[in-house]
């Protein structure tokens, strides 16, 4: 009986020393139900260069991993989280976190075009966020993006996805929640 009863305080003690030291901010990690994938995988991606990218790239780093399509729904909320996560002193991402963003070219429509020549002048290999061309679409399907909807996933140092962005409205809180649970993950 006494050593159930220790046993019982040392279950506890750790089950609350890890959901502390993993909400240490107070902001709770969220993953909706849905197919999200819930690790970075092996999955190589081309850059605009045409330069292949794997998991390797980003071993032993939080990721931010902006998913979304150049269009006309979806542009101005990809750069908006872009800008912020990336350039804006207030909300800048600490170099440390891969800041990625994913295009989904298939969503592309009529501009696909015009938006991979821009996308070609624009990037360099120190671009950040660091760009990522998904072209026909499997990307966004393995990592259970919804079509035509912009979504942030975190995934920690070890590629575990850790929490995902889907209402981007409310921009202060979103940003306060990136913030917080890469600085936990970190």
């Amino acid at each position: 009986m006494k050593h159930s009863r220790q046993l019982s305080v040392i279950l506890c003690v750790l089950v609350w020393a890890g959901l502390s030291s993993t909400r240490a901010t107070g902001v709770q990690m969220n993953i909706p139900p849905g197919s999200y994938a819930k690790t970075i995988g092996k999955t190589a991606l081309a850059d605009p260069s045409g330069t292949t990218h794997t998991r390797q790239d980003v071993a032993g780093k939080v990721v931010v991993a902006i998913f979304s399509a150049p269009n006309m729904t979806q542009g101005g909320q990809q750069e908006k989280w872009s800008d912020l996560l990336s350039t804006q002193p207030a909300s800048k991402l600490p170099d440390k976190v891969a800041l990625v963003l994913v295009e989904d070219m298939t969503q592309a429509g009529m501009f696909k075009g015009m938006a991979l020549d821009s996308m070609k002048k624009q990037f360099t290999p120190h671009s950040r966020p660091f760009l990522i061309l998904d072209q026909n679409g499997d990307v966004f399907k393995k990592f259970g993006v919804s079509k035509n909807k912009t979504e942030i996933l975190i995934y920690d140092k070890t590629g575990k996805l850790r929490d995902v962005e889907t209402n981007l409205a409310d921009q202060s809180t979103t940003l306060q929640r990136i913030k917080s649970i890469t600085a936990d993950l970190e």
